[in-house]
């Protein structure tokens, strides 16, 4: 027996996530597809032939791919309409676009990206998710929400992100639409770890923040989407308006 279908049961459903071409989200994928989700990604990256290759081989009945940049109120319309009309529903949504938003000049971008996308989003997702009886809504946000870290302008927007989080939690819970947060720690998608790397060195960078880690293991994008697994399927049906911490406990310090 498959332990993911069994735990995390999603045969039949369809996920669709966002800012999936690579890093943190492409794992994502990869779990929900592993769980026996169908999956719509969308980015603005056009990379659809080594996506589905990387995804499920041969399947690709299973997979489609969107180019759209989430920040665009009509194209992120569009899409969601095109993704109900191929697979007929969408039961998740994985919300994991985002900019670094470390400079002033990325400020705009990064706030469009990673906040404004979400909303846009779950906004038009919403109503596909109703006429399917229900859904689920994960949002990944940065852990310098918590921690106030040293971007401000990523701090207020994810400070955002999160009001937006448990606003969208209370408005679409009458839809049986459950909305989380999940936020990773050391585990970084590729933006942020290039802002990082031009701040300071990465590897010192790291080796900082482990010290303050309550446990010893090193967190890994496996980590993650284990935990959005578990907020999209069945078995967080009595889960909403949450903020996950995946950071092996420095938050905590």
């Amino acid at each position: 027996m498959n332990l993911l279908t069994a735990y995390f049961p999603l045969k039949n459903k369809v996920a669709l996530v966002t800012g999936a071409a690579r890093g943190i989200a492409l794992h994502v994928a990869c779990a929900l597809s592993a769980a026996g989700a169908h999956l719509a990604i969308l980015d603005e990256r056009q990379q659809e032939e080594s996506i589905i290759a990387r995804l499920l081989g041969g399947k690709k009945d299973k997979v489609r791919f969107w180019q759209v940049d989430v920040s665009d109120n009509e194209a992120v319309q569009r899409v969601m309409a095109a993704v109900e009309a191929h697979f007929g529903r969408i039961d998740i949504l994985v919300n994991s676009a985002g900019l670094d938003a470390g400079s002033a000049s990325s400020r705009e971008l990064a706030m469009q990206a990673n906040v404004n996308g979400s909303i846009l989003c779950s906004k038009h997702v919403a109503p596909a998710m109703e006429r399917a009886g229900g859904g689920a809504i994960v949002n990944v946000l940065s852990l310098c929400a918590m921690d106030g870290g040293q971007q401000e302008a990523a701090d207020r927007a994810v400070r955002a992100a999160l009001r937006m989080n448990n606003a969208h939690a209370m408005r679409y819970a009458m839809q049986n639409i459950r909305v989380n947060a999940i936020l990773p720690g050391v585990v970084r998608p590729p933006a942020l770890a290039a802002a990082m790397r031009r701040q300071d060195d990465l590897t010192q960078v790291l080796a900082d923040r482990a010290e303050l880690q309550m446990l010893t293991a090193r967190g890994s994008a496996a980590d993650v989407a284990a935990a959005i697994l578990y907020l999209a399927s069945d078995a967080g049906r009595f889960v909403t308006g949450s903020e996950l911490v995946i950071d092996a406990g420095p938050s905590h310090c």
